[in-house]
This record gives C-alpha cells, sequence and structure tokens, in this order.
C-alpha cells in the first residue's frame, strides 16, 4: 500500500485552489486522461473528487501520462467552490483505488496556481531490466549526456500535435546501473514532447549495441529525422519522479 501524509498552507482569498500530489501504478490504468469508456486515472480522480469536492472545477494534471507509465510525483489542481478539508480530500483519493492510487500531500493553494502551466521542472526515470548487465551504461550515459541543452527533440517525438514547439531544454541526462541489475535512465527538462523519454531511452540503447560514437544521439537530434530513431521503449518502465514549482505560486 501506499503511504500519505496531508499538509494544509495558507488559503487563497479569491477562490477556493487546491494542489495534491498523488502516485499510481500505471499498470493498473488506461493512461491518465480521459478516454470515454475507459479506467483512467482521470477518470478515477474525477469520481473521488467529485464525491467530497463542492462544485468541483476542471482538473489539471502536471503530465497526463501514457497508458502503463506509473508516477510517484504526479501533481494535480482543481477549484472549488466553497472550502473542503484536506483530510477529506486525502480521504477520498486514497479510497479510490487502494493499493493502486494515493494522495502523498493535499494542500489548499493560490488560486494562480495551476499543475501544469505553473511547472517549471519535471523529472522522470526509467528503468530498464539487464540482469545478464549487457548494456554498455557508461557509453550511453555519454550519449545522453551529450543531448543536455536547448535544442530540438522532434527526432525523439511521437504523435506532436501540428504547430507545437519541438525546441526543448533538456537539463539532466543520466545513466547507472543499480541494484538488481536495472539500468536507471534519469532525465529533467521544464517539459518533454511525448514519448520523448521512451524513444531517447530506446535509442541510446541501440546506438550503444551498435557501438555508436558519444555524439550519436546529438548528430539524430540535429537532423530531426524520426526514421531514424526506434519505437519508444515499453511504457511500464517510465516513473513521473517529481514537478518542481515557484515556491510563490505555492504559497499564494
Amino acid at each position: 500500500m501506499l503511504s500519505a501524509s496531508v499538509l494544509s498552507c495558507a488559503p487563497s482569498m479569491s477562490r477556493h485552489t487546491y494542489r495534491a500530489v498523488i502516485a499510481y501504478d500505471g499498470t493498473q490504468f488506461a493512461g491518465f486522461a480521459h478516454v470515454p469508456g475507459e479506467r483512467t486515472v482521470w477518470s478515477v480522480l474525477q469520481s473521488a473528487l467529485t464525491s467530497v469536492v463542492p462544485g468541483l472545477g476542471k482538473l489539471a494534471a502536471a503530465g497526463r501520462t501514457d497508458r502503463g507509465v506509473s508516477a510517484i510525483g504526479q501533481v494535480l489542481s482543481f477549484h472549488a467552490s466553497e472550502p473542503v478539508s484536506v483530510d477529506a480530500i486525502s480521504r477520498a483519493l486514497h479510497e479510490a483505488a487502494p493499493g493502486q492510487l494515493a494522495a502523498l500531500d493535499v494542500r489548499r493553494c493560490s488560486s494562480a496556481f495551476h499543475a501544469q502551466y505553473s511547472a517549471r521542472q519535471r523529472r522522470y526515470l526509467y528503468l530498464l531490466p539487464d540482469p545478464d548487465e549487457l548494456l554498455d551504461v557508461a557509453r550511453m550515459d555519454r550519449m545522453l549526456g551529450a543531448l543536455v541543452g536547448r535544442r530540438c527533440f522532434s527526432a525523439f517525438a511521437r504523435s506532436t500535435p501540428y504547430g507545437k514547439d519541438t525546441i526543448k531544454t533538456l537539463s539532466e541526462a543520466r545513466v547507472q546501473r543499480v541494484m538488481g541489475g536495472d539500468v536507471r535512465f534519469d532525465f529533467m527538462a521544464e517539459s518533454f514532447l511525448r514519448k520523448q523519454v521512451r524513444v531517447m531511452v530506446s535509442t541510446a540503447v541501440r546506438e550503444a549495441s551498435w557501438g555508436g560514437d558519444d555524439d550519436a544521439l546529438l548528430r539524430i537530434a540535429a537532423a530531426r529525422d524520426r526514421e531514424a530513431t526506434p519505437h519508444p521503449a515499453p511504457a511500464e518502465g517510465l516513473v513521473l519522479v517529481a514537478v518542481g514549482y515557484d515556491p510563490v505560486k505555492l504559497r499564494g
């Protein structure tokens, strides 16, 4: 079972805005976003919050994770027409899907806070099993490290909406072997393109297995050719770890 701690912060004077940090097992849901007829994280949250939040406003999230992707630091925000106890919100979220979803932190915050638009950084990790230790971790670390900086990541994206900006600033990309034979990939940026992390992982694995140079991924990024990158790594290895915000927006 997932644990929880519930905190409260100074209320907004204008409207009742709440923030919740949640964790969930993505293998138990059909993704985060609302899909008619599917059990998604959004549908479970919406049902649970409607029961306790008067005049529940639109539910916003820091990231709409794909089917199979988990989170230990997903952030939500929503408005209420009347004040509601953060304890009541936390209980409702815990009871919505026991063992599959939990509230880690619930607060009342500034009306200016928005889970998606107020975010300043997002951190993901990807765990890839490698029990026989066949992967060249050091080479992948150098390849992905070369991508750190501001550039076009279109080659690593999938299903990009027309007109969407594909220039992103990758502030961290690291690879290390961890206990149990897994290889851990860590990424941080203000935001990512759809499936960007999973394609960077699969491309690094492929290029390292081919003995590619340290700038192999950098050259692929510069070419902006999606056909030069493989299918995304499986969604089940990806976890949304944390989302960073301006402290002023959190305090109100």
